[in-house]
């Protein structure tokens, strides 16, 4: 596991930078709300219901979409007439090279008054969205918009790396964290494999305890134990199923993770006798020399 380590040493964790915007937004966002929607102010639901729909919503989304590195942390449920609408605080530019850019996302989900999701925005293919969709279809090898012998260094990469078998957290040196973007089943029918970013904490995702910040899986399960029958038909419309989230919860197992990797990283991680797949999905230049080992 000693290659395995290593590349987890290698990903640099976002969220903190993101607290700002998060808050500057958030701000933002109360003034406009309360300036052009006062008519459906009254409209809203309880908080409690309104933070159950948020988090069943907002955190279905990005389990539906590991391609796009949404924040969660701020985002609302905006009053519409009718309904609501529900949008992301921003979304995080992948891969990470010095300070972290974030920028409005352009997702949004729009909802009845009873909670029952209408329509769903599309989104645009990123450089992700290959490696994505041949996750668990049994490729083997590396492959992505450059070749291994070509990485040089002053770069970041963003690789998506595939276990031929799937792993604990413990196994990957994370039993104390941090939280990654990680993969918690193989995928299977042409489905997706089921999608966690750990970028952000269990507040910011709204997960109630016992949820463990530093922990993927931990977030994940706090997740599904949220789950009601009654929020079924909302995951049937981001493609995913409750037997599938709840058998992933309870075997807590990681098949794949995105991170963002030197060329060293890179190079070390698909030598590991347990990786079965790795896709280098985007490279970005390192602002700063010591931000990019």
């Amino acid at each position: 596991m000693v290659g395995l380590l290593l590349f987890l040493t290698s990903c640099t964790a976002e969220g903190s930078s993101h607290s700002n915007l998060r808050a500057e937004q958030s701000d933002l966002r109360i003034r406009e709300r309360e300036s052009n929607f006062p008519a459906y102010q009254q409209e809203m639901p309880t908080a409690v219901a309104n933070d159950h729909l948020l988090t069943v919503v907002g955190n279905a989304a990005m389990v539906a979409n590991p391609e796009h590195n949404f924040i969660m942390g701020g985002s609302e449920l905006w009053p519409v007439l009718g309904g609501y609408e529900f949008r992301f605080t921003g979304t995080a530019a992948r891969p990470y090279a010095g300070p972290s850019i974030s920028f409005e996302s352009p997702y949004w989900v729009k909802m009845s008054l009873s909670g029952e999701v209408q329509d769903i925005s599309k989104l645009p293919p990123t450089g992700l969205t290959s490696a994505v969709a041949k996750f668990g279809s049994g490729v083997r090898g590396v492959s992505g918009v450059e070749s291994l012998s070509k990485l040089r260094p002053g770069v970041m990469t963003t690789t998506v790396i595939e276990f031929k078998k799937p792993v604990t957290e413990k196994s990957l040196g994370l039993e104390n964290g941090p939280a990654r973007d990680v993969f918690l089943s193989r995928g299977h029918m042409g489905g997706k494999a089921i999608y966690w970013p750990g970028h952000e904490g269990c507040s910011d995702k709204g997960l109630p305890e016992p949820c463990v910040d530093y922990s993927s899986v931990s977030q994940f399960r706090s997740w599904v134990s949220t789950l009601t029958a009654e929020d079924e038909p909302i995951l049937a419309r981001f493609g995913l199923n409750p037997v599938d989230l709840r058998r992933a919860a309870h075997d807590g197992l990681v098949y794949g993770i995105i991170g963002n990797f030197s060329p060293y990283a890179v190079r070390k991680n698909v030598k590991g006798k347990n990786v079965q797949a790795a896709w280098i999905t985007e490279i970005r230049p390192c602002p700063v020399k010591k931000d990019c080992p």
